[in-house]
């Protein structure tokens, strides 16, 4: 990560030289973005955790996220995103409920996560930027975990509808932090020592559903 390194006082006339581009017989002085916590644009380490379309089922924890103390960072939710299995017949009757909510301890059993894994029917964890550094080893993910995963308040609840002929919904995924997060807002975030989940609600509905978590460390 980047963090912008001084700041200067402009005086008309005098002061230390700020960049600038010529537009139209002008120059505008060009400005390179920070986020609220300090960094350029761009510039905070991200990485991608995906877990391919496993079954449903009622009560089904569909995978955790955690971020142990002793990482030293926090980490920063871009999207969260659940999508159908669209290459499996199934006639779908009822939606998947799911829910994102906050967690106070890390999940255990299931499928862990590897990190840029090159299986593609297992959880992985990959690098946004290949000379991110590596994942601190106190930042873990599954999928299906069996235990732990202490459930949080409750973020998001969102519905997929399984059938993979219809065309409303087919290849669209469905966006947790759509609506929450943005330029305006702040960013949904796990501080240390907390984590996320997304569970199934009480009906089994039928299909599979796959995930995308992108974030932040900061």
């Amino acid at each position: 990560m980047t963090l912008a390194n001084d700041s200067i006082l402009v005086t008309p006339g005098s002061g230390a030289t700020v960049a600038t581009h010529l537009v139209a017989s002008k120059e505008l002085q060009v400005v390179v973005p920070a986020d609220v916590n300090g960094h350029l644009v761009e510039s905070a380490a991200s990485y991608l955790f995906t877990v391919p379309p496993i079954a449903v089922g009622a009560n089904k924890v569909m995978l955790d996220l955690f971020n142990a103390t002793g990482s030293g960072l926090t980490l920063r939710l871009v999207t969260v995103l659940a999508y159908k299995e669209g290459s499996v017949a199934v006639t779908g009757v009822l939606a998947v409920k799911l829910s994102l909510t906050r967690t106070t301890a890390v999940g255990t059993g299931g499928t862990a996560m590897t990190l840029e894994g090159t299986t593609l029917t297992a959880p992985n964890i990959c690098k946004m930027d290949p000379a991110n550094a590596a994942l601190h080893a106190n930042i873990t993910a599954r999928a299906a975990p069996t235990g732990g995963g202490t459930a949080g308040a409750v973020l998001a609840q969102r519905q997929v509808f399984p059938e993979e002929t219809n065309a409303a919904s087919y290849g669209a995924p469905v966006d947790f932090l759509s609506g929450l997060s943005g330029h305006a807002t702040q960013r949904l975030v796990v501080p240390e020592n907390t984590g996320i989940r997304i569970v199934q609600g009480a009906v089994a509905s039928v299909g599979s559903v796959g995930f995308e978590v992108l974030f932040q460390t900061v």
